[in-house]
């Protein structure tokens, strides 16, 4: 399988400094920051055509930093592991990822609203998606867009990114102040859409069990700048309990996960 795996670039800086084996995707002109990646990554699924036999991937300047990974050690793995699955996840954050229950409840710790924002997103073009109480783990959750999936995979991605965009930009989309209303997000404000759009990845794999994903074991990257990353072995039980809940459906398993959760951030809030 080949791969196109590209290196977004914002800056001369970041455009001089792509590493071996990574391409160059242009967005030096940054026409809309306020959609971040989604912008220049949608851009290119509309103006290129994909080869079917190729995986394709669209990569921060800072996927080496966040995931201890370069373009061989990408290579490595998929000649080592890869047999056909529709996306392969290189996600970092084994925290984030392995602590709360879903990727839209870890949102919802750090962006109050993220959580209702999603789900309102899917009701009105994925219906019947429980996105809220899902439990995902390791396998599913895909933070900072860091992932190669093949032709049918991003299409539709590219669906659900087309409908985000419609929603944000339409004034007269009921979705239109929930997607453009600001979260904080460090020393910025930011568009609750960037937050979504970082999630669509993880919506298409719950809408669609039938996608197949490899991952790259998440704790093998690096983790968030959180308090959260300094529970390691927490987060290898937490992800170990919500893989066996969801391979047995034995409640036992969730309610374990949910203590060890709850009390990782009880520690944390007495801080």
């Amino acid at each position: 399988m080949k791969s196109f795996i590209y290196q977004i670039c914002y800056s001369e800086e970041t455009s001089q400094s792509i590493q071996p084996g990574f391409l160059l995707l242009d967005n030096l002109t940054n026409e809309r920051s306020d959609w971040r990646e989604l912008w220049v990554i949608r851009k290119f699924l509309k103006n290129n055509n994909l080869d079917d036999d190729s995986l394709y991937g669209f990569l921060s300047p800072k996927f080496s930093q966040k995931t201890l990974l370069d373009h061989q050690g990408i290579q490595d793995f998929l000649i080592s592991n890869y047999q056909g699955e529709d996306l392969v996840s290189f996600s970092p954050f084994w925290d984030l990822m392995a602590i709360f229950k879903n990727v839209f409840e870890q949102g919802e710790f750090f962006h109050s609203g993220l959580s209702n924002t999603c789900q309102q997103f899917a009701e009105k073009y994925l219906p019947n998606l429980n996105l809220v109480d899902s439990i995902m783990d390791s396998r599913n959750t895909i933070f900072c867009n860091y992932f190669l999936a093949n032709k049918f995979f991003w299409s539709n991605w590219l669906n659900l990114a087309d409908q985000l965009f419609e929603a944000a930009e339409n004034p007269k989309s009921v979705l239109f102040s929930l997607l453009n209303s600001s979260t904080t997000y460090g020393v910025q404000q930011l568009p609750m859409k960037v937050f979504v759009q970082e999630r669509l990845v993880s919506i298409c794999l719950l809408a669609n069990p039938n996608f197949k994903c490899l991952n790259y074991s998440p704790f093998n990257t690096g983790p968030s700048t959180t308090p959260f990353n300094q529970f390691f072995h927490e987060a290898v039980v937490s992800d170990a309990l919500k893989r066996a809940y969801l391979q047995t459906r034995h409640a036992s398993y969730l309610n374990e996960f949910a203590n060890l959760r709850n009390k990782v951030i009880q520690s944390l809030k007495s801080i």
